[in-house]
């Protein structure tokens, strides 16, 4: 059985929350050339095995850290 989970990430404008969750989705840092801003909301996701069988779904909503988005916060 598989369950689905949303997270939401939080926090200021370019301290590394796009890529974190890079790492943690595709397994690598974005490389050197990457460095646009998210505008917005970008999504990502992971499929998890938490035990034997028992796997989550992590949809994963990555906010713009601007001050016009604070309301998600």
């Amino acid at each position: 059985m598989t369950r689905a989970f949303r997270l939401i990430v939080l926090g200021d404008s370019t301290v590394g929350k796009s890529c974190l969750l890079h790492r943690f989705t595709e397994g690598r840092f974005p490389g050197p050339l990457h460095s646009d801003p998210t505008v917005g909301v970008d999504f990502f996701s992971r499929l998890v095995e938490i035990e034997p069988g028992k796997r989550i779904k992590l949809q994963i909503w990555d906010t713009a850290g601007q001050e016009r988005f604070r309301w998600v916060h």
